[in-house]
């Protein structure tokens, strides 16, 4: 199962540099970093997205939205063609505003800090299913996350499973130290807390099992690597969210070939 992800993972990657390559915009380093974390998320059975009860999930860190569509083209939800269809009528966006996917994704992401506090909602409405979100590690400043967080805690909300993607950079700084993550503040809610290495598919699939198991709800702080295989944007500010040189794309592409 392992070598399976990891041969998606890689073919995930190709296919978001090809929809890079033909002028999607999406952000580089951001979308790589949690691209282990959604191909175990889809492609492990947690979620179906061709499912109408599938388990409910949000991609808080909608600048990621590459990531979840190559996703969806792989699963073949989508064709190319209607990709670029919905692209050339300005119906699909770089934020996940995903006008016409309503079905396949819960809530479209746009100002950061809002997915746990509607999270929430769902699984107040959906108590026999766990909900999931994606959130970035510069986005848990927000106090819309803690307000939710503490919500979470004293309400006892028992089916969420929130995913902090801990790649260490913002848009525009490195954040290496957060106290919030790194001095066990969390373990003081109500909730179950786990560290991971956010790019080892068997410690991720390890922890969603133990996550869907718990009575309680979890947090999965995953150390990842912003711009994960993506040469030059590895570990750099500069392609946060900034094109990479046709050049260098080109290579890239070549590479996953």
């Amino acid at each position: 199962m392992v070598k399976n992800f990891r041969i998606i993972s890689k073919d995930i990657k190709y296919k978001f540099l090809q929809l890079i390559n033909e002028g999607n915009s999406y952000h580089l380093g951001g979308s790589a970093s949690c691209l282990d974390l959604l191909t175990v998320l889809f492609f492990g059975g947690y979620i179906n997205l061709k499912n109408k009860n599938r388990s409910p999930f949000i991609l808080s860190k909608g600048h990621a939205l590459g990531i979840l569509y190559s996703i969806m083209l792989k699963q073949k939800i989508i064709t190319k063609n209607k990709f670029n269809i919905l692209k050339k009528k300005s119906l699909i966006g770089g934020q996940l505003d995903v006008f016409n996917m309503a079905k396949y994704v819960d809530w479209n992401s746009g100002s950061i800090g809002h997915s746990i506090g509607v999270c929430i909602g769902i699984a107040i409405a959906n108590p026999q299913k766990k909900v999931w979100t994606i959130i970035g590690d510069a986005e848990i400043d927000e106090g819309s996350i803690w307000e939710a967080l503490f919500f979470i805690s004293e309400k006892k909300i028992n089916n969420m499973i929130i995913i902090i993607d801990r790649n260490r950079i913002s848009a525009s700084s490195f954040i290496e130290n957060k106290e919030v993550l790194d001095k066990q503040i969390l373990n003081q809610l109500n909730v179950s807390v786990s560290k991971i290495n956010g790019h080892n598919h068997q410690i991720i699939v390890n922890c969603y099992d133990k996550a869907i198991k718990n009575k309680r709800s979890s947090i999965i702080i995953a150390s990842t690597v912003k711009g994960k295989g993506l040469g030059m944007a590895e570990n750099s500010i500069e392609y946060s969210h900034a094109p990479l040189k046709e050049n260098d794309l080109k290579k890239l592409i070549k590479n996953y070939e």
